[in-house]
């Protein structure tokens, strides 16, 4: 049974390299059914740099008068360098920017699944929580003017795919 699985691994290592993938093969008809955007012909999206200047200076700056980790005091300085400067914007600064901006625009965006407020790798940051006392600084929501709701939602829910839909289904 050893010989057998081994000579089928090397076989299929073998027919590897000879392997031609063709970037659009993913593309089913059921597909298509669901997403009938051309990605060719579809309409450029993005925002001007300075307007990203302006939207990432304004997220990423925590209050003075609060005390924070001194770790994310510095991930949200070294945001605002990198915004500033243009380079190396990492992960969570992009997804924090693009976040930012649809706000910004009217539109709402809200996150669940586990450990979202903090971002599983500490990329996120959507809540900053206080050293010093209870609580949390959503530097998003405390950018934006909310009106009567909160416009960005990142919400921590259970480990399992189950306790997500189950979320999801009572919030809607």
């Amino acid at each position: 049974m050893k010989a057998e699985i081994q000579t089928n691994l090397e076989n299929a290592y073998v027919k590897s390299k000879s392997l031609q993938f063709h970037n659009e093969a993913w593309e089913t008809p059921e597909w298509q059914n669901i997403m009938p955007i051309n990605v060719e012909t579809a309409s450029k999206s993005g925002v001007p740099k300075d307007r990203l200047v302006q939207v990432g200076t304004k997220i990423s700056s925590l209050p003075e008068d609060k005390n924070f980790h001194r770790l994310v005091k510095k991930i949200f300085e070294q945001r605002v360098e990198s915004i500033q400067g243009g380079k190396n914007i990492d992960w969570g600064t992009a997804e924090a920017l693009a976040f930012a901006t649809l706000i910004e625009d009217g539109f709402q965006v809200r996150l669940s699944g586990q450990d979202v407020e903090r971002g599983t790798f500490s990329h996120r940051h959507a809540h900053v929580f206080y050293q010093d006392t209870d609580g949390y600084y959503n530097p998003i929501n405390a950018a934006f003017q909310q009106g009567s709701y909160r416009r960005f939602i990142a919400s921590n829910s259970h480990l399992s795919e189950f306790a997500v839909l189950g979320y999801e289904l009572g919030y809607a």
